[in-house]
C-alpha cells in the first residue's frame, strides 16, 4: 500500500499533473482566505478557509456546482437557525433540534449536498445559540464566512491554471466506451462458448459502472462551466442517459448468460456470432469517433446486420428448429436478441448526440 502511494506521489508530482496544479492552487487560495480572515477580524476565522477547501475542484466546473451548492445550502440553513433562534424556544427544544439536525446531516449528505449544507448550518447556528446569547448573529457570520470563500475558491479556479471539465470529456468517454466494449466482448464469448468466469464478468462490470460514475461527475461539471448554451447542457444531459441505458443493457445481458439454458441454437450460432462480432466494431467505431472523429471509417450499418440477422431467425423458424426447444431456453435467446438490438439503437444515439455536441445541430 505504501509503495503504491509513492509510486502515485512520484508520477503525480510534476506541473503537467492535474493534481499537481490543483494543490498549487488551492494552497493559495487557502492562504489568501486565511490571511483575508486575519485582516477582517472574523470571529470564526476557520470557516472562511473551512469553505475554500470544501468548494475547489480540479475543474472549474467542479468548484462552480459544488460552491453554489455550498452557499445556497448554508443560507438557508443559516435563516432556518436565525428563525428557530429569535422563537426563543426552551433549552431542551433547542437540544432536540441539534440532534434531529446532525440526524438529517448523516441521512442526506449522500443524496444532496444542499440539504447536507443546510442542516449541518443549523445545527452549528443552533449550537453556538445555546452556548451563547448572541448566537443568532454566528448565522449572518457564517452566510457571510461562506461567501466570501465560495468567492475566492471560484476566482481562484478561473484565474490560476483554469482547467475546463468539457476539455477533458472526450478523453473520459473514450474511455468509458473502451470499458463497455471490453465488457460486451467478454459476455459475447462466454455466451458463445464458455470460459469467462463469474469473477471475471463482475470486475470487468465494475470497472465500466465506476468509469460511469466518473463520467457522471464530469458531465455535470461541464454542464456548470459557462461558454455553454442551453442545448448542449441538454446534449450532455441526454448523452449520459444514453450511456447509462447502454450499462443496463450489459447487465441485463449478463443475468440472461448466468440463467444459461444452452446458450444459442446451433442452427443459428454463425448468425449469432456475426451480429455480436458487428456489435463489438459498432462500440469500436463509437469509441474511435468519441476520440478522433476525423479519423474514424464511416459508420458501420448495424441495421442492415440486425435484418439478415432476424431473417436467419425466421427462417430456422419455419425450419421448425424452435419447436422442441423448452420455453425458458427461447425466452432466454429472444431477451438475448432484444438486448442486441436496443444495444444498437442506443450506441446509435450516442453517435449522434456527440455529432451533435462538436458540429451543433442539424
Amino acid at each position: 500500500m505504501f509503495a503504491d502511494a509513492l509510486k502515485t506521489l512520484k508520477k503525480e508530482f510534476c506541473w503537467k499533473s492535474i493534481s499537481f496544479r490543483h494543490a498549487v492552487k488551492a494552497a493559495i487560495a487557502i492562504t489568501v482566505a486565511i490571511v483575508a480572515a486575519r485582516f477582517l477580524e472574523l470571529r470564526h476565522a476557520v470557516w472562511l478557509p473551512i469553505s475554500v477547501i470544501v468548494i475547489m475542484r480540479p475543474s472549474v466546473g467542479g468548484t462552480l456546482r459544488i460552491g453554489w451548492k455550498r452557499l445556497w445550502g448554508t443560507v438557508l440553513g443559516a435563516s432556518l437557525g436565525v428563525g428557530i433562534l429569535f422563537l426563543e424556544p426552551a433549552t431542551a427544544v433547542l437540544v432536540s433540534l441539534i440532534a434531529l439536525s446532525f440526524f438529517l446531516v448523516i441521512v442526506l449528505r449522500v443524496f444532496s449536498y444542499t440539504a447536507f449544507s443546510c442542516f449541518l448550518t443549523v445545527a452549528v447556528v443552533l449550537l453556538l445559540g445555546v452556548l451563547f446569547t448572541d448566537g443568532w448573529q454566528f448565522g449572518v457570520e457564517r452566510i457571510l464566512d461562506t461567501f466570501l470563500g465560495v468567492i475566492i475558491g471560484v476566482v481562484a479556479s478561473f484565474g490560476v491554471w483554469p482547467n475546463l471539465a468539457r476539455k477533458n470529456l472526450r478523453k473520459k468517454i473514450g474511455t468509458l466506451v473502451e470499458l463497455q466494449k471490453s465488457h460486451f466482448m467478454m459476455l459475447s464469448e462466454s455466451y458463445l462458448k464458455g470460459g469467462i468466469t463469474e469473477a471475471e464478468l463482475v470486475e470487468s462490470r465494475i470497472k465500466a459502472s465506476v468509469q460511469l460514475d466518473q463520467c457522471r461527475e464530469f458531465f455535470r461539471e461541464a454542464a456548470a462551466e459557462p461558454g455553454l448554451q442551453g442545448w448542449q447542457r441538454s446534449e450532455l444531459t441526454r448523452l449520459l442517459r444514453t450511456f447509462t441505458r447502454m450499462h443496463s443493457l450489459l447487465i441485463s445481458m449478463s443475468t440472461i448468460i448466468r440463467r444459461g439454458y444452452g446458450g444459442p441454437l446451433p442452427s443459428i450460432a454463425d448468425g449469432m456470432k456475426k451480429i455480436l462480432s458487428a456489435t463489438t466494431e459498432y462500440y469500436a467505431w463509437l469509441e474511435c469517433y468519441a476520440l478522433t472523429p476525423d479519423e474514424c471509417s464511416d459508420q458501420p450499418d448495424f441495421d442492415k446486420a440486425i435484418d439478415d440477422f432476424m431473417i436467419a431467425v425466421g427462417d430456422a423458424r419455419i425450419k421448425g428448429d424452435f419447436e422442441d426447444v423448452p420455453i425458458e431456453r427461447r425466452n432466454n435467446i429472444s431477451a438475448f436478441i432484444w438486448n442486441i438490438r436496443a444495444l444498437g439503437g442506443e450506441i446509435t444515439r450516442a453517435g449522434k448526440r456527440l455529432h451533435e455536441l462538436r458540429y451543433g445541430r442539424g
